[in-house]
């Protein structure tokens, strides 16, 4: 072999030793995102984080997210406590018998946006809830929110709670099953990404959903009518959170990094989430669908068939030895304050 073969083999081989060779000074972190690529949970909250925590640590930190999920969306907290992934964002219904305090998020008229609702998840959590210890096993970096829960009738209008009566509402799991059932509705569970499904088939006469969602799942053209309930329907909130032994791993700088990149500032990126909402309502407006608030006698009759949730969570809070009263006010106080 010449002297210039014997150039280009040895540098092609120093190129295959450095693409393999672990890089110098960094952790490498591993973020599964159940949502498809293009969904704004991951191009605002996850992406978000990620290029904060990225910077904060100078590079010494790199995230990388798998092409397609490593678990369905109700096995995130096992995939990160055995170690599949290093961070995860969950939906906390699926983990609704071990966060039982984080469930205060899913009552319903307590939501005025996506950034509000989910700084005061997070305050209330450091005030109220850390102490309880539910996340124990992961280390918890925030929360965030979907925007407030809507009606959207894809037939008759919706004015009054007795207008619900028998209509098969496409829900999620847990409290906007709850709540249309509680309304009167037949409730019809169907996850997110096959709601086009039963709503373009006409299996439902009616749907519970963040305007910003009958946009993102382009389901405007079937809606006709959206009543838009203050403090929402329901609440549907997130948490991110990573494997607590690679936490633990991490030297002093690199926690830090990950510590300022997280906490409120998840719940700021929500922010997005509002900005879709009305980018949602417009598209609905845009296509002929009537827009209308719940009125004070569909909104005193509505929280009256739904004060159970709120006592059976009230219940469960003094069960984690929470005083679920006061942290519900402060929620609510500072929910209000970050609305301004």
């Amino acid at each position: 072999m010449d002297l210039k073969k014997t150039t280009i083999v040895a540098a092609v081989a120093a190129g295959m030793l450095a693409a393999y060779a672990p890089a110098s000074a960094k952790t490498s972190l591993l973020f599964n995102i159940f949502v498809p690529p293009k969904h704004l949970i991951r191009a605002a909250i996850a992406e978000g984080w990620i290029k904060r925590v990225e910077a904060a640590s100078w590079g010494e930190i790199s995230v990388r997210i798998p092409g397609k999920t490593l678990a369905p969306a109700p096995r995130q907290w096992g995939m990160v406590t055995d170690g599949i992934a290093d961070v995860t964002i969950m939906y906390n219904v699926f983990e609704r018998r071990r966060l039982t305090l984080i469930q205060m998020s899913y009552l319903p008229f307590n939501i005025p946006s996506a950034k509000a609702a989910g700084v005061a998840l997070w305050r209330t959590h450091k005030k109220h809830f850390e102490k309880a210890n539910q996340f124990k096993g992961v280390k918890l970096l925030g929360f965030f929110y979907l925007p407030p829960g809507a009606i959207h009738s894809l037939g008759k209008p919706i004015a009054k709670v007795s207008d619900f009566q028998g209509l098969k509402v496409r829900v999620s799991p847990g409290t906007p099953a709850k709540f249309a059932e509680a309304m009167g509705g037949v409730p019809v569970p169907t996850p997110g990404i096959k709601a086009y499904e039963v709503v373009s088939k006409g299996v439902v006469d009616a749907m519970l959903f963040p305007p910003s969602d009958t946009y993102s799942l382009k389901m405007v053209p079937f809606v006709k009518h959206t009543v838009l309930v203050p403090g929402g329907a329901y609440g549907a909130s997130f948490s991110l959170f990573m494997n607590q032994k690679k936490f633990d791993g991490l030297s002093d700088a690199e926690k830090a990094a990950v510590m300022a990149s997280s906490g409120e500032k998840i719940a700021e990126d929500g922010v997005a989430m509002d900005k879709l909402n009305q980018v949602g309502l417009d598209a609905l407006k845009k296509n002929g669908a009537t827009i209308s608030t719940a009125d004070a006698a569909f909104m005193a009759e509505a929280k009256k068939r739904m004060e159970f949730l709120t006592k059976a969570w009230l219940a469960d809070a003094k069960k984690a030895g929470v005083d679920g009263q006061a942290a519900l006010d402060f929620y609510r106080a500072e929910a209000e304050k970050a609305n301004k």
